[in-house]
């Protein structure tokens, strides 16, 4: 048997060169769709607080972010909103929305600098559709995000939440360099209440371990001002 030209290798995926890329919903796309793809995919950079979709806008494709923290929240009819999920590396979404072919339910909007990466609507449906395992893998991801909101709320008054929502602090911190001094000064694109969806606490819970963090010296706080060691800075104990 004779082995095919290069010319009828199929592109790049252009997945390829990303850090998440293994793991990528477009990963297994069917060979002969590849070049569809690769001709609707483009990367998008964006400034922190500037918005990736509006509530009610037409679902058409998937977002991945690649770099930075997008928050997701909805209003509700009454004007007030809320945190319905944050976004970080590696994760995509926007595709339940995409998948019901219904107008999206939340507002998506970069907490900080980030990117997302997205394919044009039709390459997108025409990849969706003429790749199972692509539709395969945006049900399993739609079926882990309902576990994730499911356990989220089962486990919201176990565990460490001075720990967690240390943890998230410095997530939201993470494209910013430290001061000579070793300190990382930032204003905190989330409110508490925000912060308190996101971990699934009483807003009144991180009131307090906020409290308890300064005073251990683990952070310092003023309104959305925060002085957050580095993590090579910080003390032992």
């Amino acid at each position: 048997m004779t082995s095919p030209s290069d010319d009828s290798d199929p592109p790049r995926h252009p997945c390829g060169a990303c850090a998440f890329g293994e793991a990528s919903v477009w990963r297994p796309v069917a060979p002969e769709l590849r070049a569809r793809l690769a001709q609707g995919f483009r990367r998008r950079q964006l400034a922190r607080d500037e918005a990736i979709y509006a509530q009610g806008a037409p679902a058409n494709t998937v977002y991945c972010l690649s770099r930075g923290l997008v928050a997701l929240r909805t209003t509700r009819e009454d004007g007030h909103y809320s945190f319905v999920r944050l976004v970080r590396p590696g994760e995509i979404f926007g595709f339940r929305s995409f998948l019901a072919r219904q107008p999206h339910d939340t507002e998506a909007r970069a907490l900080t600098a980030a990117r997302v990466c997205v394919v044009a609507a039709r390459e997108a449906r025409e990849v969706v559709e003429g790749s199972p395992q692509v539709l395969g893998g945006l049900a399993l991801r739609c079926a882990i995000e309902l576990r994730r909101s499911r356990d989220l709320r089962a486990h919201s008054r176990r565990g460490d939440a001075g720990g967690r929502l240390l943890r998230l602090i410095r997530d939201l911190s993470a494209d910013q360099a430290p001061d000579a001094d070793g300190v990382v000064r930032f204003r905190l694109p989330l409110s508490r209440a925000d912060m308190a969806a996101a971990l699934g606490l009483a807003p009144e819970t991180v009131t307090r371990r906020l409290r308890r963090l300064c005073e251990a010296g683990a952070l310092r706080i003023s309104g959305r001002q925060v002085e957050l060691p580095a993590p090579a800075a910080e003390g032992g104990g």
